[in-house]
């Protein structure tokens, strides 16, 4: 039930309403990271609704940190290389994903910028629904995970499993939520 109203609300967003939410998050992205901490970050590329981190992809490009997204190969989520320019198509459900795609081992990966359904005050977080990051994270020792959402999307309805892999900290438009201070590791100042 949340997600379904999440989502159609989401994705019911204006398209000015997107555009503001997706500079006001990412800039409050890029205020806070130290691009020197990182050396490989993966991102996704946006859809229904969510928010476009493409101006944080080309911080990141110019501060020569790597950037991936994730696909689907079968039951699995894999993350490809997206450099700047990098043609797209469309993949499973209609992602666009990298074409040619350039596997990155996720082992490799700093942070993972994660889009979300909807989140908690304590961090957990409701995806689509399929598991892909919750299977893909729990192979990464300790994954720093930032989710990206709208405020819109905060819900203390959110029940978390033991399979859900919780969020480290989530940037909305109107702010940063820390729940993991590991997360500061990679933050300006710190």
């Amino acid at each position: 039930m949340i997600r379904s109203k999440l989502r159609k609300q989401r994705a019911g967003l204006s398209s000015n309403s997107l555009q503001h939410h997706s500079q006001q998050t990412t800039q409050r992205l890029i205020d806070r990271l130290d691009s020197g901490k990182l050396s490989c970050v993966a991102g996704y590329l946006a859809s229904e609704g969510e928010i476009d981190l493409s101006n944080a992809f080309k911080w990141l490009h110019l501060k020569n940190v790597a950037v991936t997204v994730p696909y689907v190969c079968g039951s699995e989520m894999r993350f490809a290389l997206y450099e700047r320019g990098h043609r797209l198509v469309r993949g499973k459900w209609g992602i666009k994903v990298p074409d040619p795609i350039t596997d990155v081992d996720v082992q490799s990966i700093d942070m993972f910028l994660t889009p979300v359904v909807a989140f908690s005050s304590k961090g957990d977080r409701l995806g689509r629904g399929g598991g892909y990051y919750d299977r893909t994270l729990c192979l990464v020792a300790q994954p720093l995970v930032v989710g990206i959402a709208h405020e819109f999307q905060l819900n203390e309805g959110i029940v978390a499993t033991s399979t859900d892999v919780r969020l480290g900290a989530v940037v909305t438009e109107q702010r940063w939520r820390i729940f993991d201070p590991d997360v500061t590791r990679i933050l300006e100042g710190t």
